[in-house]
């Protein structure tokens, strides 16, 4: 069975790999290397049940003592990695974790930027999280036709979501994919923290404080990130919500 599913892997990604769509964060205001920024890229992963450490670069190197290690793992424990270095299963709805340092600044933000490249299936936007955070931003870069959607078509994507979280120290994201047939080929996180005055009604990072943040508040209480503590108790409980309504109401 193995090698059967290799073979149709093989097939599904014998595609164009080398689409350039990825990008630096220039754009978003930093550069890599920069202090207070962290970079992180995967390419070729080596194991299906993970961690898979970073293997086409990482900033700073080595990482200061007590940063968490960056990794990508696939949940389920259902993957294997292809001739080519990715992640897939053609029986399987796969779910990833990806766990990667950022400069902690007490009262700051961390901006944090995601870039995946899948095919076949590719990211369920309902699902992606960063600390309980749903992204502010989301922006696709690429994207080529590799057959019709059944299990040896679909398409390549590269794409990239912005984060906004607190400058916690470090991130991390969850997502699963759309179907079966989801194959992850790369991925890319740069962070840049920075001091600021925290807007905690903005849950959901986007600059303003609309509706929209409650949905950001019951994620994040769901799943008991950061975004949570409205009251500043270090404690995410449902006193938080009665908070989230009065931070909500006096706006920023």
């Amino acid at each position: 069975m193995k090698t059967l599913a290799a073979s149709i892997a093989f097939a599904l990604l014998a595609g164009p790999s080398l689409a350039q769509g990825f990008t630096t964060p220039d754009s978003f205001g930093w550069s890599r290397g920069v202090a207070g920024s962290t970079f992180f890229s995967w390419d070729d992963f080596t194991t299906a049940t993970g961690p898979n450490a970073p293997d086409a670069g990482q900033f700073p190197t080595p990482l200061p003592a007590g940063w968490v290690s960056p990794s990508v793992t696939e949940t389920t424990g259902t993957a294997f990695v292809t001739s080519t270095g990715n992640l897939y299963s053609f029986t399987t709805q796969l779910a990833f974790e990806i766990v990667a340092p950022a400069e902690p600044i007490e009262g700051g933000t961390t901006t944090v930027l995601l870039q995946t490249r899948t095919q076949g299936r590719e990211v369920d936007h309902a699902t992606l999280f960063c600390n309980g955070i749903a992204p502010a931003e989301y922006v696709e870069l690429y994207r080529f036709t590799l057959g019709p959607k059944d299990i040896l078509g679909g398409d390549l994507v590269d794409a990239l979501w912005r984060f906004e979280v607190p400058a916690d120290g470090a991130i991390t994201i969850t997502f699963t994919g759309t179907d079966l047939s989801m194959s992850l080929d790369r991925v890319e996180i740069d962070t840049f923290s920075e001091a600021g005055t925290a807007c905690v009604a903005d849950v959901n990072g986007d600059g303003a404080v609309t509706p929209a943040d409650f949905s950001a508040w019951v994620a994040a209480f769901n799943t008991q990130a950061p975004g949570c503590d409205q009251n500043g108790d270090g404690a995410c409980s449902p006193a938080d919500f009665s908070a989230w309504v009065s931070n909500f109401n006096a706006g920023c």
